[in-house]
Protein backbone atom coordinates (compact mmCIF):
# COMPACT_ATOMS: atom_id res chain seq x y z
CA UNK A 1 0.00 0.00 0.00
CA UNK A 2 1.50 3.27 -1.19
CA UNK A 3 0.00 5.42 1.79
CA UNK A 4 -3.49 7.08 2.49
CA UNK A 5 -5.68 10.53 1.02
CA UNK A 6 -7.18 12.60 3.25
CA UNK A 7 -10.25 10.86 5.19
CA UNK A 8 -13.60 10.80 3.67
CA UNK A 9 -12.26 10.38 0.30
CA UNK A 10 -13.14 7.53 -1.97
CA UNK A 11 -9.42 6.81 -1.53
CA UNK A 12 -9.19 7.00 1.99
CA UNK A 13 -11.95 5.03 2.72
CA UNK A 14 -10.91 1.78 0.74
CA UNK A 15 -7.66 1.87 2.10
CA UNK A 16 -8.67 2.10 5.95
CA UNK A 17 -11.34 -0.32 5.23
CA UNK A 18 -8.28 -2.82 4.33
CA UNK A 19 -6.47 -1.45 7.27
CA UNK A 20 -9.22 -2.28 9.79
CA UNK A 21 -9.35 -5.48 8.37
CA UNK A 22 -6.01 -6.07 8.31
CA UNK A 23 -5.99 -4.88 11.91
CA UNK A 24 -9.32 -7.31 13.14
CA UNK A 25 -6.98 -10.28 11.32
CA UNK A 26 -4.04 -10.16 13.96
CA UNK A 27 -6.42 -9.94 16.46
CA UNK A 28 -3.61 -7.60 18.11
CA UNK A 29 -5.97 -4.72 19.19
CA UNK A 30 -6.79 -4.42 22.86
CA UNK A 31 -4.80 -6.88 23.84
CA UNK A 32 -2.41 -7.41 27.30
CA UNK A 33 1.53 -6.57 26.84
CA UNK A 34 3.76 -9.19 25.81
CA UNK A 35 7.33 -9.64 26.04
CA UNK A 36 7.94 -9.86 22.28
CA UNK A 37 6.99 -6.15 21.87
CA UNK A 38 8.60 -4.89 25.15
CA UNK A 39 12.09 -6.19 24.96
CA UNK A 40 11.88 -3.90 21.18
CA UNK A 41 10.39 -0.85 23.28
CA UNK A 42 12.88 -1.45 26.12
CA UNK A 43 15.96 -1.56 24.23
CA UNK A 44 14.71 1.56 22.00
CA UNK A 45 13.96 3.42 24.65
CA UNK A 46 17.61 3.63 26.30
CA UNK A 47 19.69 3.19 23.06
CA UNK A 48 18.06 6.12 22.24
CA UNK A 49 17.54 8.25 25.28
CA UNK A 50 14.35 8.85 24.95
CA UNK A 51 10.84 9.55 27.28
CA UNK A 52 8.77 7.36 25.66
CA UNK A 53 9.19 3.95 23.22
CA UNK A 54 6.02 2.58 21.92
CA UNK A 55 4.69 0.30 19.44
CA UNK A 56 1.05 1.26 18.38
CA UNK A 57 -1.44 -1.02 16.33
CA UNK A 58 -3.38 1.42 14.44
CA UNK A 59 -6.90 1.18 13.02
CA UNK A 60 -9.12 4.23 10.64
CA UNK A 61 -10.02 5.27 14.29
CA UNK A 62 -8.06 4.54 17.49
CA UNK A 63 -3.99 4.21 17.75
CA UNK A 64 -3.60 1.13 20.97
CA UNK A 65 -0.45 1.26 22.51
CA UNK A 66 0.66 -2.63 22.61
CA UNK A 67 4.26 -2.00 24.32
CA UNK A 68 5.10 1.11 26.09
CA UNK A 69 6.85 1.84 29.40
CA UNK A 70 5.65 0.45 32.52
CA UNK A 71 5.20 3.94 33.99
CA UNK A 72 3.02 4.98 31.08
CA UNK A 73 -0.24 4.44 30.25
CA UNK A 74 -1.20 5.74 26.58
CA UNK A 75 -3.59 2.94 25.92
CA UNK A 76 -5.77 4.64 23.62
CA UNK A 77 -5.66 7.66 21.95
CA UNK A 78 -8.02 9.07 19.25
CA UNK A 79 -5.72 9.29 15.55
CA UNK A 80 -7.11 13.34 15.15
CA UNK A 81 -5.09 13.56 18.58
CA UNK A 82 -2.04 11.14 17.62
CA UNK A 83 1.36 11.74 15.76
CA UNK A 84 0.44 8.45 14.72
CA UNK A 85 -2.36 9.53 12.18
CA UNK A 86 0.22 10.78 9.78
CA UNK A 87 2.78 8.04 10.61
CA UNK A 88 0.74 5.43 8.84
CA UNK A 89 0.09 7.82 5.41
CA UNK A 90 4.58 7.66 5.21
CA UNK A 91 6.24 5.10 3.33
CA UNK A 92 8.81 5.38 5.59
CA UNK A 93 9.78 7.20 8.89
CA UNK A 94 8.17 10.09 9.71
CA UNK A 95 10.14 12.43 12.20
CA UNK A 96 8.92 15.87 13.92
CA UNK A 97 11.78 17.54 15.61
CA UNK A 98 9.36 19.98 17.37
CA UNK A 99 5.89 18.85 17.56
CA UNK A 100 4.92 22.76 18.92
CA UNK A 101 6.45 24.27 16.14
CA UNK A 102 4.98 22.43 13.59
CA UNK A 103 1.60 23.56 12.59
CA UNK A 104 0.52 19.89 11.59
CA UNK A 105 0.69 18.49 15.59
CA UNK A 106 0.66 22.15 17.83
CA UNK A 107 -2.70 21.66 18.61
CA UNK A 108 -3.30 18.03 18.96
CA UNK A 109 -3.44 16.41 22.84
CA UNK A 110 -0.60 14.90 22.25
CA UNK A 111 1.75 18.20 21.93
CA UNK A 112 -0.83 20.79 23.25
CA UNK A 113 -1.81 18.87 26.83
CA UNK A 114 0.72 15.85 27.31
CA UNK A 115 4.28 18.09 26.18
CA UNK A 116 5.34 16.24 23.50
CA UNK A 117 7.97 17.68 21.29
CA UNK A 118 10.10 15.20 19.53
CA UNK A 119 8.33 12.26 17.29
CA UNK A 120 9.82 9.68 15.45
CA UNK A 121 7.41 6.62 13.80
CA UNK A 122 8.16 3.82 11.50
CA UNK A 123 4.92 2.41 9.80
CA UNK A 124 4.27 -1.01 10.21
CA UNK A 125 2.69 -3.43 6.96
CA UNK A 126 1.26 -6.63 7.32
CA UNK A 127 3.41 -8.79 4.18
CA UNK A 128 0.81 -7.52 1.76
CA UNK A 129 1.60 -4.00 2.20
CA UNK A 130 -1.69 -2.96 4.80
CA UNK A 131 -0.45 -0.66 7.91
CA UNK A 132 -1.47 -1.83 10.83
CA UNK A 133 1.07 0.10 12.96
CA UNK A 134 3.59 2.01 14.25
CA UNK A 135 6.87 1.55 16.15
CA UNK A 136 7.33 5.27 17.85
CA UNK A 137 9.78 7.08 20.19
CA UNK A 138 8.55 10.38 21.89
CA UNK A 139 10.42 12.76 24.18
CA UNK A 140 9.19 15.82 25.68
CA UNK A 141 12.53 17.82 24.13
CA UNK A 142 13.03 18.69 20.66
CA UNK A 143 15.86 16.73 18.78
CA UNK A 144 16.61 15.11 15.63
CA UNK A 145 17.94 11.87 14.60
CA UNK A 146 21.33 11.76 12.86
CA UNK A 147 21.96 9.17 9.92
CA UNK A 148 23.12 6.68 11.65
CA UNK A 149 20.25 7.23 14.35
CA UNK A 150 17.65 7.01 12.01
CA UNK A 151 19.08 3.97 10.52
CA UNK A 152 19.15 2.18 13.69
CA UNK A 153 15.74 3.27 14.48
CA UNK A 154 14.33 2.08 11.27
CA UNK A 155 16.06 -1.66 11.86
CA UNK A 156 13.99 -1.54 15.19
CA UNK A 157 10.87 -0.97 12.84
CA UNK A 158 11.54 -3.89 10.94
CA UNK A 159 11.85 -6.31 14.07
CA UNK A 160 8.66 -4.28 15.25
CA UNK A 161 7.50 -5.05 11.56
CA UNK A 162 8.57 -8.97 11.91
CA UNK A 163 7.08 -9.48 15.13
CA UNK A 164 3.37 -8.64 14.40
CA UNK A 165 3.69 -9.87 10.86
CA UNK A 166 4.16 -13.56 12.88
CA UNK A 167 0.10 -13.41 14.44
CA UNK A 168 -1.28 -12.73 10.66
CA UNK A 169 -2.68 -15.85 9.40
CA UNK A 170 -2.66 -14.43 5.95
CA UNK A 171 0.78 -14.20 5.68
CA UNK A 172 2.65 -15.79 3.00
CA UNK A 173 5.28 -17.01 5.44
CA UNK A 174 4.74 -19.87 8.29
CA UNK A 175 1.93 -17.95 10.98
CA UNK A 176 0.80 -18.84 13.87
CA UNK A 177 -1.93 -20.95 13.03
CA UNK A 178 -3.40 -24.74 14.99
CA UNK A 179 -0.78 -26.85 14.19
CA UNK A 180 -2.25 -30.24 14.12
CA UNK A 181 -1.30 -32.48 17.27
CA UNK A 182 0.00 -35.63 14.52
CA UNK A 183 2.53 -32.87 12.78
CA UNK A 184 3.65 -31.76 16.54
CA UNK A 185 7.41 -32.91 17.38
CA UNK A 186 8.10 -34.50 20.69
CA UNK A 187 9.92 -32.63 23.44
CA UNK A 188 13.86 -33.14 23.29
CA UNK A 189 16.06 -32.83 26.66
CA UNK A 190 19.79 -33.37 26.77
CA UNK A 191 21.35 -32.98 30.54
CA UNK A 192 25.09 -33.92 31.18
CA UNK A 193 27.60 -32.58 33.12
CA UNK A 194 30.25 -31.20 32.07
CA UNK A 195 33.88 -30.54 34.18
CA UNK A 196 32.76 -31.94 37.10
CA UNK A 197 31.41 -28.56 38.46
CA UNK A 198 28.88 -27.79 35.79
CA UNK A 199 25.78 -29.43 34.69
CA UNK A 200 24.00 -28.37 31.81
CA UNK A 201 20.48 -29.57 30.64
CA UNK A 202 17.93 -28.34 28.05
CA UNK A 203 14.63 -28.86 26.59
CA UNK A 204 12.88 -28.22 23.42
CA UNK A 205 9.62 -27.80 22.13
CA UNK A 206 8.91 -27.25 18.73
CA UNK A 207 5.83 -25.51 17.53
CA UNK A 208 5.59 -27.46 14.56
CA UNK A 209 8.05 -30.77 13.15
CA UNK A 210 11.00 -28.16 12.85
CA UNK A 211 12.08 -25.63 16.09
CA UNK A 212 13.14 -22.20 14.74
CA UNK A 213 15.31 -22.01 17.93
CA UNK A 214 18.43 -23.71 18.90
CA UNK A 215 20.51 -24.70 21.99
CA UNK A 216 23.89 -26.02 22.14
CA UNK A 217 26.99 -26.30 24.22
CA UNK A 218 30.51 -27.60 24.82
CA UNK A 219 33.54 -28.02 26.54
CA UNK A 220 37.08 -26.99 25.70
CA UNK A 221 39.48 -27.22 28.27
CA UNK A 222 38.34 -24.65 30.75
CA UNK A 223 35.73 -23.09 28.90
CA UNK A 224 32.17 -24.01 28.86
CA UNK A 225 30.39 -22.33 25.55
CA UNK A 226 26.38 -22.09 25.70
CA UNK A 227 24.07 -20.59 22.77
CA UNK A 228 20.98 -20.20 22.73
CA UNK A 229 19.51 -19.03 19.23
CA UNK A 230 16.14 -18.14 18.08
CA UNK A 231 15.02 -17.30 14.39
CA UNK A 232 12.26 -15.36 13.51
CA UNK A 233 9.88 -17.81 11.85
CA UNK A 234 9.39 -21.40 12.51
CA UNK A 235 9.65 -24.39 10.46
CA UNK A 236 11.69 -26.11 8.17
CA UNK A 237 14.27 -22.81 7.09
CA UNK A 238 14.06 -21.37 10.29
CA UNK A 239 15.42 -24.21 12.05
CA UNK A 240 18.11 -24.58 9.24
CA UNK A 241 19.19 -21.28 9.69
CA UNK A 242 19.47 -21.58 13.83
CA UNK A 243 21.35 -24.91 13.33
CA UNK A 244 23.76 -23.49 11.01
CA UNK A 245 24.22 -20.27 13.32
CA UNK A 246 24.76 -22.99 16.50
CA UNK A 247 27.09 -24.32 14.70
CA UNK A 248 29.24 -21.78 13.44
CA UNK A 249 29.31 -19.95 17.05
CA UNK A 250 30.40 -23.26 18.66
CA UNK A 251 32.92 -23.58 16.21
CA UNK A 252 34.38 -20.35 17.02
CA UNK A 253 34.39 -21.68 21.09
CA UNK A 254 38.52 -20.48 20.82
CA UNK A 255 36.93 -16.89 20.86
CA UNK A 256 35.37 -14.97 23.40
CA UNK A 257 31.70 -14.14 22.63
CA UNK A 258 32.09 -10.51 20.62
CA UNK A 259 34.94 -12.15 18.55
CA UNK A 260 32.86 -14.79 17.69
CA UNK A 261 30.43 -13.01 16.89
CA UNK A 262 31.96 -10.56 14.82
CA UNK A 263 33.06 -13.61 12.70
CA UNK A 264 29.67 -15.10 12.87
CA UNK A 265 28.06 -12.08 11.46
CA UNK A 266 30.75 -11.60 8.61
CA UNK A 267 30.19 -15.10 7.36
CA UNK A 268 26.06 -14.61 7.57
CA UNK A 269 26.27 -11.37 5.55
CA UNK A 270 26.66 -13.56 2.56
CA UNK A 271 23.93 -15.89 3.42
CA UNK A 272 21.02 -14.59 1.47
CA UNK A 273 18.83 -16.02 4.44
CA UNK A 274 20.69 -13.41 6.10
CA UNK A 275 18.77 -10.45 4.49
CA UNK A 276 15.75 -12.06 4.89
CA UNK A 277 15.29 -12.84 8.56
CA UNK A 278 17.32 -12.44 11.52
CA UNK A 279 18.06 -13.80 15.25
CA UNK A 280 17.55 -13.35 18.78
CA UNK A 281 20.66 -15.34 20.95
CA UNK A 282 22.81 -15.30 23.89
CA UNK A 283 26.07 -16.57 23.65
CA UNK A 284 28.12 -16.90 26.86
CA UNK A 285 31.73 -18.75 27.65
CA UNK A 286 31.96 -19.81 31.45
CA UNK A 287 35.31 -20.11 33.17
CA UNK A 288 34.78 -23.23 35.26
CA UNK A 289 37.85 -22.39 37.22
CA UNK A 290 36.81 -18.64 37.90
CA UNK A 291 33.48 -18.40 37.76
CA UNK A 292 33.34 -15.54 35.05
CA UNK A 293 30.94 -15.68 32.56
CA UNK A 294 31.43 -13.13 29.28
CA UNK A 295 28.50 -13.24 27.15
CA UNK A 296 26.55 -11.52 24.49
CA UNK A 297 23.13 -10.79 24.05
CA UNK A 298 21.52 -9.91 20.94
CA UNK A 299 17.98 -9.16 21.21
CA UNK A 300 17.20 -11.69 23.49
CA UNK A 301 17.02 -10.40 27.23
CA UNK A 302 15.86 -13.35 28.37
CA UNK A 303 18.44 -15.32 30.21
CA UNK A 304 18.49 -15.00 33.92
CA UNK A 305 21.13 -15.71 36.87
CA UNK A 306 20.11 -16.92 40.27
CA UNK A 307 22.14 -16.91 42.67
CA UNK A 308 22.61 -19.34 45.69
CA UNK A 309 22.12 -16.49 48.21
CA UNK A 310 18.28 -15.78 46.84
CA UNK A 311 19.32 -12.57 44.60
CA UNK A 312 19.22 -12.63 40.89
CA UNK A 313 20.19 -10.86 37.67
CA UNK A 314 19.20 -10.74 34.16
CA UNK A 315 22.00 -11.15 31.51
CA UNK A 316 21.51 -8.76 28.75
CA UNK A 317 22.74 -5.93 26.61
CA UNK A 318 21.96 -3.01 24.17
CA UNK A 319 22.42 -5.59 20.55
CA UNK A 320 20.09 -5.41 17.85
CA UNK A 321 19.38 -9.23 16.68
CA UNK A 322 21.60 -10.79 14.24
CA UNK A 323 20.91 -9.69 11.04
CA UNK A 324 19.16 -5.86 11.71
CA UNK A 325 22.97 -4.43 12.80
CA UNK A 326 23.90 -1.66 10.69
CA UNK A 327 27.65 -3.06 10.01
CA UNK A 328 29.37 -0.39 11.46
CA UNK A 329 28.26 -1.19 15.28
CA UNK A 330 29.92 -2.35 18.00
CA UNK A 331 29.03 -4.95 19.82
CA UNK A 332 28.26 -4.38 23.92
CA UNK A 333 29.01 -7.20 25.94
CA UNK A 334 28.19 -8.42 29.44
CA UNK A 335 30.42 -10.31 32.16
CA UNK A 336 29.50 -11.66 35.36
CA UNK A 337 30.94 -14.78 37.83
CA UNK A 338 29.17 -17.57 38.91
CA UNK A 339 29.92 -19.73 41.91
CA UNK A 340 28.63 -22.66 44.10
CA UNK A 341 24.53 -23.01 43.85
CA UNK A 342 24.13 -20.65 41.33
CA UNK A 343 21.93 -21.29 38.12
CA UNK A 344 21.62 -19.71 34.56
CA UNK A 345 18.72 -20.07 32.75
CA UNK A 346 18.27 -18.57 29.06
CA UNK A 347 14.77 -19.67 27.40
CA UNK A 348 13.09 -18.42 23.99
CA UNK A 349 10.15 -15.90 24.10
CA UNK A 350 7.82 -19.13 23.36
CA UNK A 351 8.40 -20.19 27.51
CA UNK A 352 7.26 -16.65 28.39
CA UNK A 353 3.55 -17.49 26.80
CA UNK A 354 3.18 -20.71 29.36
CA UNK A 355 2.80 -17.97 31.95
CA UNK A 356 1.65 -14.56 30.97
CA UNK A 357 4.02 -13.46 28.09
CA UNK A 358 5.45 -10.20 29.93
CA UNK A 359 8.95 -10.00 31.31
CA UNK A 360 7.41 -10.86 34.69
CA UNK A 361 7.16 -14.06 33.33
CA UNK A 362 11.19 -14.67 33.21
CA UNK A 363 10.91 -13.71 37.01
CA UNK A 364 8.32 -16.67 37.45
CA UNK A 365 10.08 -19.16 35.57
CA UNK A 366 13.57 -18.49 38.18
CA UNK A 367 10.72 -19.11 41.05
CA UNK A 368 9.57 -22.05 39.23
CA UNK A 369 13.77 -23.53 38.78
CA UNK A 370 14.73 -22.80 42.22
CA UNK A 371 11.58 -24.11 43.61
CA UNK A 372 11.94 -27.72 41.36
CA UNK A 373 15.91 -27.86 42.52
CA UNK A 374 16.43 -30.11 39.53
CA UNK A 375 16.21 -28.95 35.65
CA UNK A 376 14.24 -32.20 35.09
CA UNK A 377 11.68 -31.68 37.70
CA UNK A 378 11.59 -27.86 36.26
CA UNK A 379 11.36 -28.95 32.35
CA UNK A 380 8.44 -31.22 33.45
CA UNK A 381 6.84 -28.33 35.00
CA UNK A 382 7.02 -25.97 32.10
CA UNK A 383 6.06 -29.20 30.00
CA UNK A 384 2.97 -29.37 31.37
CA UNK A 385 2.17 -25.82 31.38
CA UNK A 386 3.23 -25.50 27.60
CA UNK A 387 0.63 -27.82 26.92
CA UNK A 388 -2.39 -25.97 28.87
CA UNK A 389 -1.42 -22.73 27.50
CA UNK A 390 -1.64 -21.61 23.97
CA UNK A 391 2.02 -21.30 23.24
CA UNK A 392 1.72 -21.10 19.69
CA UNK A 393 5.90 -20.76 19.36
CA UNK A 394 8.93 -22.83 19.83
CA UNK A 395 9.96 -23.46 23.71
CA UNK A 396 13.61 -23.86 24.19
CA UNK A 397 15.16 -23.80 27.46
CA UNK A 398 19.14 -24.20 28.58
CA UNK A 399 19.97 -24.66 32.40
CA UNK A 400 23.09 -24.62 33.44
CA UNK A 401 23.57 -25.34 36.91
CA UNK A 402 27.00 -24.60 39.19
CA UNK A 403 28.27 -27.56 41.45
Amino acid sequence: MTGYAWRGSPLMTQQLDVNDDAVTRLGLMDTAPEERFDRITRLAREMFDVDYAVVNVVNSETVFTKSQPAESDFRHTTIEDSFCGEAVKQPAVLEVPDGRADPRFADRAIVAEHGIRFYAGFPIHTDAGETVGTLCLLDTSPRELSDTDRDAFERFGLWAQAEMRMDDPGASGPGPGPVPAASVAPAVRDDRLAAGEVRLAALAIPYGQVSGDRSSWQQVGDRIIVTLADVMGKGEEAGGFAEELIGALQQRAHLDPVEAMLSVEDYARHDKRYRETFATLFHAVIETRSGRVDYVDAGHGLTLLLRADGTSERLSSRNLPLGLRPSDAEWEAGETVVGHGDLIISVSDGALDAYDSTLDSLRLIGEDLRRAAEPDAFFDELSIRVSEHVVDDDVTAVVVSVR
